[in-house]
């Protein structure tokens, strides 16, 4: 396997992970396939916007390492792991939450809907219709790699609101099916 960091790669392509236009950032998995590449680096956080939409701050680097291959069906895949440190909002207090987020994924790069359905199940589909751009395909499985509900451990939530005091008398209110029971006498 022929190891290459990913900045120079992308240098190579006349492409950086820290431009401002992140679409730039575009390889062909099937030539990376073909020659058995391992791109490893980092990928700027901001070039992933459908995840930084879901974050409090867009602040970081994500450290990433894909290996693109030919399995033994001569399946073209892309095995790979990516992970950053980022912050939420805590859905208790609404303040920010700072999560480890790993992602590790297994895909195959296949060319259309039918394909997809025949692959074996330890593979995803990557659908393939033009040149894969890193930045989006490393920010989705970060996505997929988010929590439900993001909260701290130890957040202490005023849950009530108001007055604290309950009545200590519930008032007795007569039973609405206590007349069932002369009845049945």
């Amino acid at each position: 396997m022929a190891y290459i960091p990913l900045q120079l790669v992308l240098r190579s392509l006349k492409l950086r992970a820290y431009v401002e236009r992140p679409s730039s950032e575009k390889v062909d998995p099937r030539k990376l396939a073909e020659r058995e590449a391992v791109l490893t680096g980092t990928i700027a956080l901001q070039s992933m916007p459908q995840l930084c939409s879901l974050l409090v701050s867009p602040s970081g680097d994500v450290n990433v390492e894909l290996a693109f291959a030919l399995d033994e069906q001569k399946l073209r895949t892309v095995t790979g792991q990516a992970n950053v440190e980022v912050q939420q909002q805590c859905q208790r207090c609404l303040e920010p939450v700072t999560l480890q987020l790993e992602a590790e994924f297994s895909l195959a790069v296949v060319l259309n809907e039918e394909q997809a359905k025949n692959l074996p199940r330890y593979y995803d589909p990557l659908l393939l219709e033009d040149d894969v751009n890193l930045a989006d395909l490393v920010g989705e499985e970060l996505i997929l790699s988010l929590p439900a509900v993001c909260y701290h451990d130890d957040c202490s939530v005023k849950t009530s609101f108001g007055e604290d005091e309950m009545p200590s008398e519930q008032i007795e209110k007569p039973n609405p099916f206590s007349v069932l029971a002369s009845l049945k006498k």
